[in-house]
């Protein structure tokens, strides 16, 4: 066995192991959406979005608010006729594009780094990857495609193999039907390409990659489907949200990207930089996080302290693309620079799962900074420690969001067992996880559109949730007996904020950093039934 195969092996193996204990978690954030696209596939084929559904507090076309292209839905139709819809089923059935990634970035990575394997499983061991890549959302199609498709244009092109060139076209449009987003393959697809190929030959590369999303598109429009106008508009209304703010989102972007990569942040001062960048890096982050640039009216000393140092070494790690002398460091910046062009300037918030795809050409960045500059042997016992430590947080992360996925489940069950006995209808004030297992149970989301809290009846009962999106509050007085759950965790770490943390790690509507040391509760639900 060589090297390689035995390192393929490992990959796959820890790939394996970083998600095979989560797979029983409870849907939730955007799962539900999708899968609520993906019955209503199993229904009619040839209409997913033709229904009407709730997402954002009132029941609306579901054309209208999806801004993704309908892969993942037909995907996860699939695998719910397969499975039967069971979570840990469903996502084990997404198994392989989790594989197809991960080795797809071993086998890139290989291509320019000496020692690619600690890289690559500190990647897959990093917050943004190991939790989004548990998730049935477009990210996870996105990768298993995109990656695989990277790694097959540097071999075609490198190695003049027009076969893998085509391949790669072929894995690049149907990453760009997983998500729009897909569209950062383009610049380092084009670093590979330059005065390697052809101009002509480029040409119809990308006219080959674009041209099935293209058709997707056109379709749209003549059937007027609004599947564009559906994206562009999300990103419209959220430039008018708060937390667009020039402000909050260069921190978001820099909090995140130092938080998801982890090594991220702490590996730039080990490739030795200037103490002039050292310092200039240091002041930018410590003015970013004055409080005249707070959105929240009180932010605490450890969420400063944290985005501080995270954002310090991703400013450091980012100016370090621009330095690189390495095999690969084209290729890295190119990386970089198009996804950060996304979330900056182009996508409606910062969000782990789309920072997810700049760790990789981050941490590669860096193994090439530190394969020039330190021992073998130093720097295998650098990169081991780093990935303990790594996956260690991830773990922990892990163990937290599975908690506050199972809560919803659990409280919508509990409720629904509650109103069987008694009689009445069950409600919810809020979405993700929640709504999905409330209508599982035979309950319904409040709809705004046709009366929303009008709509519940004495013998009812109305679960509010406090660490949601989009929440339907009473808009006056109401007679009712109201009870509080409160749902912690023993690990003093959070994803989502809902009280005076900055943890968004799901959006950074929530806040400013990925995660946050914070013992608040994970969730708290308010049982509301009026008399």
């Amino acid at each position: 066995m060589t090297r390689r195969d035995r390192d393929l092996l490992i990959v796959a193996a820890f790939t394996g192991l970083a998600l095979l204990p989560f797979l029983g978690k409870a849907f939730h954030v955007d799962e539900p959406f999708f899968l609520a696209i993906a019955r209503q596939i199993l229904r009619d084929p040839l209409h997913p979005f033709s229904f009407r559904y709730n997402w954002y507090g009132d029941a609306v076309p579901m054309s209208g608010i999806n801004n993704t292209p309908p892969l993942l839905a037909y995907l996860l139709a699939a695998a719910q006729s397969l499975t039967g819809g069971g979570e840990a089923a469903m996502r084990l059935a997404f198994l392989p594009f989790d594989l197809a990634s991960s080795l797809a970035l071993y086998l890139l990575a290989a291509r320019y780094l000496k020692r690619p394997l600690l890289p690559v499983l500190i990647v897959v061991a990093s917050p943004a990857y190991m939790i989004d890549m548990n998730h049935l959302m477009a990210e996870k199609v996105m990768a298993g495609l995109a990656f695989p498709s990277l790694y097959a244009l540097a071999r075609g092109a490198e190695e003049d193999r027009p076969a893998w060139l085509w391949a790669s076209a072929a894995l690049f449009a149907a990453a760009l039907l997983a998500k729009y987003n897909a569209v950062f393959l383009a610049a380092p697809a084009l670093c590979i390409l330059w005065g390697r190929v052809h101009a002509r030959r480029i040409a119809g590369w990308f006219a080959a990659a674009g041209a099935p999303l293209a058709f997707y598109l056109l379709g749209g429009a003549l059937l007027r489907s609004g599947a564009w106008e559906s994206a562009a508009g999300v990103t419209a209304d959220a430039s008018r949200m708060y937390w667009s703010a020039w402000s909050h989102k260069l921190r978001s972007f820099l909090s995140f990207t130092g938080g998801c990569g982890v090594v991220v942040a702490f590996w730039p001062l080990l490739a030795r930089p200037s103490k002039a960048l050292v310092a200039a890096c240091a002041a930018a982050a410590a003015v970013l996080f004055l409080p005249a640039f707070d959105l929240a009216p009180l932010v605490r000393p450890v969420d400063r302290l944290t985005g501080v140092l995270f954002s310090f070494g991703a400013l450091l790690a980012l100016s370090g693309l621009f330095r690189g002398k390495g095999a690969g460091a084209r290729l890295w910046a190119a990386w970089a620079a198009s996804v950060s062009a996304l979330l900056l300037f182009a996508y409606w918030a910062i969000l782990a799962r789309l920072v997810l795809f700049l760790v990789p050409p981050l941490v590669f960045s860096l193994a090439e900074e530190l394969e020039a500059r330190w021992p073998e042997r130093r720097l295998r016992l650098i990169q081991s420690a780093s990935l303990a430590g790594v996956a260690a947080l991830s773990v922990l992360l892990s163990v937290v969001d599975f908690r506050y996925a199972g809560a919803q489940r659990t409280m919508a069950r509990e409720a629904a067992a509650e109103r069987a006995a008694k009689g009445g209808r069950l409600w919810c004030a809020g979405h993700w996880g929640l709504q999905h297992y409330v209508e599982e149970a035979g309950g319904s989301a409040l709809d705004g559109s046709a009366g929303g809290w009008g709509l519940v009846r004495p013998g009812d009962a109305v679960i509010v949730p406090r660490v949601n999106s989009n929440i339907l509050k009473p808009s006056g007085s109401l007679k009712a007996v109201v009870r509080e759950a409160r749902v912690g965790s023993a690990i003093p770490l959070r994803l989502i904020s809902g009280w005076t943390g900055e943890a968004g790690f799901y959006s950074s509507g929530f806040g400013f950093l990925p995660y946050s040391l914070s013992a608040e509760p994970v969730e708290e639900f308010t049982v509301v039934e009026p008399l």
